[in-house]
């Protein structure tokens, strides 16, 4: 299965990068590590490509450019479901980065490819390092060298234990700090270490195996058919199964268009008509406006679902009838632009009276990315129908990059704290669960709140400087973090005031 030209180089390189796992991650939290390790691991692809004479793809080296923001950004933001995104998303785009790091265009990817691919290589990195193993090893020679060259191994091994212990208690003698170390090494717990040291060599070795099967799968794509068939012919093969004809599609069609023009009807009656006549109808305008924005986005989402469903299982006969099926989808996508923007419009009004919160402001900056989707999948619909996914994608990026950008957790302190301003309402409580991202913004609002909600950010940001003070963990150099790091040292200029 393998084509590399060296198993064994591809293996100590991995066992090498399964190692570094080790350092930087084991009971660390995650700081400078995880980009430092996505560096070494871009080193060691694109130098064993060059040491078996695998040139990457250069157009596909646009790839690198997300994969080195968002690990950047796991190094800059400490929300943890942001860095949950961002290490997620970086760990996808290794697996295409692999995938079409000799061979092969993302470009040309459909909607359905981008899972297909990252399953490939996820599979291959679990299936690979087995016939690696074997074309590196000669377990017959290593057999025979090995039973011919155990007696002197275990004759220069009591030789040597005499002199390593007579240097050893000399150096102990000479160093305390050395000795320390030698007395830790001799009264180990054999229990507790030994298990340790297998559990940190089970992680090691488990990396090193799935590292050498992607490493292999990325050097050996080169060599072999640039893009398998086999998605296409099961894609054909299902698209034949649950295709529709004309008539069932634009029947589904009009019947949600149908169904849409009625919902947007009344928006427009309603909701973007005025309070006057929310009134009329027996509800406040918050009781009608605060609600419904999760449940529209969900339609938005199953809508766009239904319409590449729809567009890759209808059969379009005819150059009339193609017509016809991309008004009616050109039409669907018109009204959920309107649905998105009740949504839109509702989750704005509820933040005005509620305040911000992350699942809050995560949909607001989806909904804003999800209308552009269904832009761009109007300008394919009738210009560039293969050109969906890859703006799909860009989309799925942007969306992050956006969160990245506006920094969530200090975005919503500061938005609160203006309500706070024009209310004198505030969640002081809620403020308290969001992470170092926010405490910036927290230390400025001690001056701009007062009573119970001041009372609450001291105690809070108290006993944040004191746990820092007492945990050593994040200080090591692998878990050294942007945020972590400038929220410590804002809070320590802030001790006193902080009654720390």
């Amino acid at each position: 299965m393998s084509h590399v030209n060296s198993p064994a180089r591809v293996l100590l390189v991995a066992l090498a990068l399964g190692w570094s796992v080790d350092v930087l991650f084991y009971g660390k939290f995650l700081g400078l590590s995880f980009p430092l390790f996505v560096l070494l691991l871009m080193i060691a692809l694109f130098g064993l490509g060059w040491l078996e004479g695998v040139r990457p793809a250069r157009r596909n080296l646009w790839l690198l450019i997300p994969l080195m923001f968002f690990t950047g950004m796991a190094f800059v933001r400490a929300s943890p479901f942001l860095t949950f995104l961002n290490v997620v998303t970086s760990l996808a785009l290794l697996g295409l980065i692999a995938h079409f790091y000799a061979a092969g265009r993302p470009d040309r990817l459909g909607l359905i490819g981008f899972p297909f691919v990252l399953l490939c290589t996820v599979g291959n990195a679990l299936v690979r390092p087995a016939p690696l193993m074997s074309a590196s090893v000669d377990l017959g020679a290593a057999r025979e060298r090995g039973g011919r060259n155990l007696v002197p191994v275990v004759r220069g091994l009591l030789l040597a234990l005499t002199v390593l212990l007579l240097f050893t208690a000399l150096l102990a003698s000479a160093d305390l700090v050395f000795a320390r170390y030698v007395r830790d090494i001799l009264t180990f717990d054999i229990r507790s270490d030994v298990l340790e040291w297998m559990r940190r060599g089970f992680i090691i070795l488990v990396a090193a195996w799935f590292l050498a099967g992607g490493l292999d799968y990325g050097l050996s794509r080169g060599a072999i058919s640039p893009e398998p068939g086999f998605l296409d012919r099961a894609l054909d093969r299902l698209g034949r199964l649950l295709s529709l004809g004309f008539v069932e599609a634009a029947t589904l069609l009009s019947s949600v268009d149908m169904l849409f023009l009625s919902f947007v009807a009344v928006q427009f009656t309603y909701f973007f008509g005025g309070r006057a006549n929310i009134t009329i109808k027996g509800y406040t305008y918050a009781e009608y406006a605060r609600r419904g924005f999760f449940e529209l986005v969900v339609v938005s989402v199953l809508t766009l679902g239904l319409i590449l469903c729809l567009r890759e299982l209808t059969r379009r006969d005819t150059d009339q009838r193609a017509r016809v099926l991309n008004s009616l989808s050109s039409l669907m996508v018109g009204l959920v632009l309107v649905i998105l923007a009740s949504a839109f419009q509702r989750l704005r009004l509820y933040e005005a009276a509620y305040g911000y919160t992350q699942l809050r402001l995560y949909s607001h900056v989806f909904m804003v990315w999800l209308a552009l989707v269904f832009v761009w999948f109007l300008v394919t619909l009738w210009c560039w129908p293969d050109w969906f996914a890859i703006g799909a994608f860009v989309a799925a990026m942007g969306f992050l990059a956006t969160l990245n950008a506006i920094n969530p957790d200090a975005f919503i302190v500061r938005q609160n704290l203006t309500r706070y301003q024009a209310t004198d309402k505030l969640d002081a409580y809620y403020l308290t669960t969001l992470s170092e991202d926010a405490v910036p913004a927290l230390v400025r609002a001690l001056d701009q709140t007062s009573g119970d909600e001041r009372t609450v950010l001291v105690r809070h940001l108290g006993h944040r400087l004191q746990r820092m003070d007492e945990s050593t963990h994040w200080q090591s150099w692998p878990s050294f973090h942007l945020a972590r790091r400038r929220a410590y040292a804002l809070l320590a200029q802030h001790r006193a005031q902080l009654g720390q």
